[in-house]
C-alpha cells in the first residue's frame, strides 16, 4: 500500500505538449536531411538557399529529443524505483520499444548497404556513436540511440540508489563535466559530437529538469522556476551568437563549434522546461494540435526510416540538378510521404504489436503504449 501511495506521489502525468514538441523535433531533422545535407547550395535560387541555411541546424531536433528524454526516463525511474521489478520493468520496456524497428533497420542496412558489416556490428553493440573511432563508415541515425543506451545502462542504478536532491547534483556535474570536455576537445583542434561524453548533456540536463519537477509535485511555474528556464534560453542564445563569431576566426573553428552545441542544449532545456511548466497554457495549444502529436507518435520510426528513403529516392531519381526548383519540391513532397506511410506501418504492424508484450512481461504495467516516451526520437 505504502508503494502504490509512493508511486501515485510522484505519478507522471501525461503532457501533450510534449507530444508536440517531439513532432517538431522529427520534422527539424526531417528538413535537416532533406535540405541541407543532401543538397548544395550553389546554383538554387534565394528561397532554396534560405532553407538551406535554416535547415543547418536542423539537427538540434537531435538535442530537444535528448532533453525530453533525460526527462520523461528519469521521472519514470524516478516513479518506480521502489518497485522489485524495477531493472526488469524497465529494460523490458526500452527493449520492446526499441528494438523491433531498431533490429529491421539494421538488417536492412545489412542487406541493402554495400560494406556496411562493420557497423552493423557496432549497431547491435550500441555503439554506432563511435564508428569514426573504429574507422567505420555511419550510414544511418543509430548513432543517437547508442548515446542514449549507454547512458541509460548506467542512470537506473544511480536513480534507485539516490535521493531526489542528489540525483539532480549527479545530473549537474554530468552536464558541466560534458561542457569541460567539449572545451577540451576544441584545444586540440576535435569537434565530433556523436561521442557519448561530448553530447549526453541533453540528457543530463533533462534528468534535471525530472528531478525539480518532482521535488514541486509535477509544476514548475514558480518565479524562480520560470527565470532559470528563460535564462537558460537566453545564455543559450547568447552561445549560439558567440559561436559564428568565433568559428569566423579560422584556428578557432572547433570552439565555435563547441560554444554553439552549448548554445543549443541549454535553448533546447529551457524551452522543454517552460512547455513542461505551462502545460495546458491556451499559448501552447499549437503543441497540443493533431498534426504536431501524430507526428509525435510516430517520430521513432519517422527518425530511423528517413534517410533510407531520402537515400532510395536519390538512387532510383538521380542527383537533382541545381536550379530544378520543382524537382526540388517533388523530392521534399514524395520523400515525406512515403516515409509516413512507412511510419504508419511500422506503428500498426511492428511498434503496437510489440508493445502490446508488455502485459505478458511487465510484473505491473501502469502505462498506456501510447503515452510512453519514445526513444531519441524517440523516448522511452
Amino acid at each position: 500500500m505504502e508503494d502504490s501511495k509512493e508511486q501515485a506521489k510522484f505519478a507522471l502525468p501525461h503532457l501533450r505538449e510534449l507530444d508536440g514538441v517531439r513532432g517538431i523535433a522529427v520534422l527539424l531533422v526531417f528538413f535537416h536531411h532533406v535540405c541541407f545535407t543532401s543538397i548544395q547550395p550553389e546554383g538554387w535560387n534565394s528561397f532554396i538557399v534560405l532553407l538551406y541555411k535554416i535547415f543547418r541546424y536542423g539537427m538540434s531536433g537531435v538535442d530537444v529529443f535528448f532533453v525530453l528524454s533525460g526527462f520523461l526516463i528519469t521521472s519514470l525511474l524516478i516513479r518506480a524505483r521502489r518497485s522489485n521489478a524495477y531493472y526488469r520493468d524497465f529494460y523490458w520496456k526500452r527493449a520492446l520499444r526499441i528494438l523491433p524497428v531498431y533490429i529491421l533497420c539494421m538488417l536492412g542496412v545489412l542487406f541493402f548497404i554495400p560494406g556496411s558489416r562493420g557497423y552493423v556490428l557496432l549497431c547491435a553493440l550500441f555503439i554506432a556513436n563511435f564508428a569514426n573511432v573504429f574507422h567505420v563508415a555511419s550510414v544511418g541515425p543509430f548513432w543517437s540511440l547508442a548515446i542514449e543506451e549507454q547512458f541509460y545502462l548506467i542512470w537506473p542504478t544511480v536513480v534507485r540508489r539516490r535521493s531526489v536532491e542528489t540525483l539532480w547534483r549527479w545530473a549537474l556535474a554530468i552536464t558541466i563535466l560534458v561542457w569541460v570536455l567539449r572545451l577540451a576537445a576544441a584545444a586540440i583542434g576535435h569537434h565530433n559530437y556523436f561521442l557519448t561524453f561530448l553530447r549526453c548533456d541533453g540528457l543530463s540536463i533533462g534528468a534535471m529538469i525530472a528531478c525539480r519537477y518532482q521535488q514541486k509535485q509535477n509544476n514548475l511555474r514558480s518565479k524562480g522556476d520560470a527565470l532559470a528556464l528563460s535564462a537558460s534560453m537566453i545564455v543559450g542564445t547568447v552561445f549560439c551568437a558567440l559561436s559564428g563569431y568565433i568559428t569566423s576566426m579560422e584556428r578557432h573553428t572547433a570552439f565555435g563549434a563547441a560554444a554553439e552545441q552549448t548554445g543549443i542544449v541549454l535553448i533546447c532545456a529551457g524551452a522543454i522546461g517552460l512547455v513542461i511548466a505551462y502545460t495546458g497554457h491556451p499559448a501552447l495549444s499549437p503543441l497540443r494540435s493533431a498534426p504536431l502529436i501524430f507526428l509525435g507518435l510516430i517520430s521513432y520510426a519517422l527518425y530511423m526510416v528517413q534517410l533510407y528513403v531520402i537515400w532510395s529516392y536519390d538512387h532510383l531519381r538521380g542527383d537533382l540538378a541545381s536550379g530544378d526548383t520543382s524537382a526540388y519540391f517533388i523530392r521534399l513532397l514524395t520523400v515525406f510521404a512515403i516515409t509516413i506511410g512507412v511510419c504508419l506501418v511500422s506503428r500498426y504492424l511492428i511498434e503496437l504489436p510489440a508493445l502490446s508484450l508488455r502485459k505478458r512481461v511487465l510484473r505491473h504495467p501502469t502505462e498506456s503504449v501510447f503515452h510512453e516516451p519514445l526513444p531519441v526520437h524517440h523516448q522511452k
